[in-house]
């Protein structure tokens, strides 16, 4: 396999990790919103996650400063006041030369640490 082609198949895998992740906190959300997400153990299996992953990503929406409190007496999770969680993202694949336009040169390119090139739209 050529070495570009080892780049692009990371940066699918980074890219279909990143919307899982994304699709998993609106997931997050949306049962949070409705307040129908039991007991921690439970949410988290609802997830297909751990209850440390679950309250991993429980934190990563906090840092949107989401009000995310727990009612031992409902046993759910629910947001203390009005909370909206709102995702748009978009990629776009572009080849070295459009890089070398962009970016003025080959000097600065925004790569990750596995060397994979990328642009976030």
């Amino acid at each position: 396999m050529k070495k570009s082609s080892n780049y692009l198949l990371m940066f699918k895998l980074h890219v279909m990790n990143f919307i899982k992740q994304i699709e998993r906190i609106k997931k997050i959300h949306k049962l949070i919103c409705g307040e129908k997400t039991g007991a921690p153990i439970a949410f988290a299996q609802k997830l297909h996650l751990s209850r440390s992953q679950l309250y991993n990503e429980l934190e990563t929406i906090k840092e949107f400063d989401a009000p995310i409190k727990y009612c031992k007496k409902r046993e759910t999770f629910y947001y203390e006041t009005p909370f909206e969680l709102v995702f748009n993202y978009s990629f776009k694949i572009i080849k070295d030369d459009e890089s070398r336009e962009i970016f003025g040169g080959l000097n600065f390119r925004p790569i990750l640490l596995d060397g994979t090139l990328i642009s976030l739209l």
